[in-house]
Protein backbone atom coordinates (compact mmCIF):
# COMPACT_ATOMS: atom_id res chain seq x y z
CA UNK A 1 0.00 0.00 0.00
CA UNK A 2 1.32 3.20 -1.17
CA UNK A 3 0.52 6.66 0.87
CA UNK A 4 0.89 10.32 -0.15
CA UNK A 5 4.23 10.38 2.07
CA UNK A 6 5.42 7.97 -0.27
CA UNK A 7 4.84 9.68 -3.63
CA UNK A 8 6.11 12.78 -2.07
CA UNK A 9 9.52 10.83 -1.53
CA UNK A 10 9.70 9.19 -4.87
CA UNK A 11 8.86 12.95 -6.78
CA UNK A 12 11.11 14.40 -4.78
CA UNK A 13 14.23 12.25 -5.95
CA UNK A 14 13.31 13.75 -9.42
CA UNK A 15 15.30 16.34 -11.05
CA UNK A 16 13.66 19.61 -10.98
CA UNK A 17 10.54 18.48 -9.23
CA UNK A 18 8.97 20.44 -6.91
CA UNK A 19 5.87 20.00 -4.51
CA UNK A 20 3.08 23.20 -5.01
CA UNK A 21 -0.59 23.34 -5.22
CA UNK A 22 -3.06 22.80 -7.60
CA UNK A 23 -5.67 25.48 -8.86
CA UNK A 24 -7.79 24.37 -6.34
CA UNK A 25 -5.01 24.13 -3.07
CA UNK A 26 -4.53 20.19 -3.23
CA UNK A 27 -0.67 19.11 -2.95
CA UNK A 28 0.65 18.51 -6.88
CA UNK A 29 4.18 17.85 -8.17
CA UNK A 30 5.57 19.77 -10.86
CA UNK A 31 7.97 19.57 -13.20
CA UNK A 32 8.59 22.54 -15.13
CA UNK A 33 5.12 24.00 -15.36
CA UNK A 34 3.38 21.33 -15.46
CA UNK A 35 1.99 18.70 -13.23
CA UNK A 36 3.00 14.92 -13.06
CA UNK A 37 1.32 14.16 -9.79
CA UNK A 38 -1.64 15.44 -7.64
CA UNK A 39 -2.86 14.17 -4.50
CA UNK A 40 -7.12 14.22 -4.80
CA UNK A 41 -9.81 12.07 -2.74
CA UNK A 42 -13.08 10.61 -3.61
CA UNK A 43 -16.31 10.98 -1.73
CA UNK A 44 -15.32 8.95 1.15
CA UNK A 45 -12.25 10.56 1.53
CA UNK A 46 -9.79 8.17 0.29
CA UNK A 47 -6.74 9.37 -1.33
CA UNK A 48 -6.54 8.99 -4.76
CA UNK A 49 -3.09 9.89 -7.12
CA UNK A 50 -3.40 11.30 -10.06
CA UNK A 51 -0.76 11.15 -13.40
CA UNK A 52 -0.59 11.08 -16.84
CA UNK A 53 0.83 8.55 -19.77
CA UNK A 54 0.85 8.92 -23.53
CA UNK A 55 -0.12 5.64 -23.46
CA UNK A 56 -3.17 5.74 -25.65
CA UNK A 57 -4.13 2.06 -24.83
CA UNK A 58 -4.66 2.55 -20.89
CA UNK A 59 -8.23 3.43 -20.77
CA UNK A 60 -8.45 0.03 -21.94
CA UNK A 61 -5.71 -2.24 -20.11
CA UNK A 62 -7.35 -0.47 -16.60
CA UNK A 63 -10.24 -1.53 -17.99
CA UNK A 64 -10.19 -4.74 -15.00
CA UNK A 65 -8.82 -2.46 -12.48
CA UNK A 66 -11.65 -0.24 -12.02
CA UNK A 67 -11.62 -1.00 -8.44
CA UNK A 68 -7.69 0.13 -8.24
CA UNK A 69 -8.19 3.24 -10.92
CA UNK A 70 -11.97 4.20 -10.98
CA UNK A 71 -11.30 7.46 -13.07
CA UNK A 72 -9.07 7.11 -16.74
CA UNK A 73 -9.61 10.00 -19.09
CA UNK A 74 -8.33 9.92 -22.80
CA UNK A 75 -7.47 13.18 -24.73
CA UNK A 76 -6.23 13.61 -27.72
CA UNK A 77 -2.67 13.81 -26.66
CA UNK A 78 -2.64 12.19 -23.55
CA UNK A 79 -4.54 9.78 -20.43
CA UNK A 80 -4.89 10.62 -17.02
CA UNK A 81 -5.77 8.54 -14.70
CA UNK A 82 -6.79 8.38 -10.70
CA UNK A 83 -5.41 5.44 -8.94
CA UNK A 84 -6.42 4.72 -4.97
CA UNK A 85 -3.05 4.71 -2.98
CA UNK A 86 -4.11 2.12 -0.62
CA UNK A 87 -4.87 -0.04 -3.43
CA UNK A 88 -1.37 0.65 -5.18
CA UNK A 89 1.84 -0.70 -4.04
CA UNK A 90 5.25 1.01 -4.25
CA UNK A 91 6.58 -0.01 -7.32
CA UNK A 92 3.80 0.24 -9.15
CA UNK A 93 3.72 3.75 -7.68
CA UNK A 94 6.94 4.85 -8.51
CA UNK A 95 6.21 3.86 -12.20
CA UNK A 96 3.86 5.66 -12.83
CA UNK A 97 4.92 8.76 -11.24
CA UNK A 98 8.11 8.40 -13.53
CA UNK A 99 6.26 7.77 -16.79
CA UNK A 100 4.06 10.83 -15.47
CA UNK A 101 7.33 12.77 -14.86
CA UNK A 102 8.62 12.22 -18.52
CA UNK A 103 5.13 12.61 -20.23
CA UNK A 104 4.43 15.98 -18.57
CA UNK A 105 7.92 17.34 -17.85
CA UNK A 106 9.55 16.17 -21.06
CA UNK A 107 12.08 13.61 -22.61
CA UNK A 108 14.99 15.14 -21.50
CA UNK A 109 14.02 15.32 -17.86
CA UNK A 110 12.60 11.59 -18.36
CA UNK A 111 15.72 10.48 -19.99
CA UNK A 112 17.96 11.77 -17.41
CA UNK A 113 16.93 9.77 -14.75
CA UNK A 114 17.72 5.75 -14.47
CA UNK A 115 14.43 4.00 -14.01
CA UNK A 116 16.76 0.70 -12.38
CA UNK A 117 17.87 3.18 -9.45
CA UNK A 118 14.65 5.39 -8.99
CA UNK A 119 12.54 1.88 -8.87
CA UNK A 120 11.84 0.06 -5.94
CA UNK A 121 12.92 -3.96 -6.75
CA UNK A 122 9.99 -5.86 -7.13
CA UNK A 123 8.65 -7.72 -4.25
Amino acid sequence: MATWRDVCELAGRLPDARLGEAHEGSPAWYAGRHQFARLRWDNAGRELLQVWTGDMTTQAALAERREVFPVVHTFQYRVTCWGYLDRLDLRETAELLLDSYSIRGGPKRGQAVDPEAFLPPLP
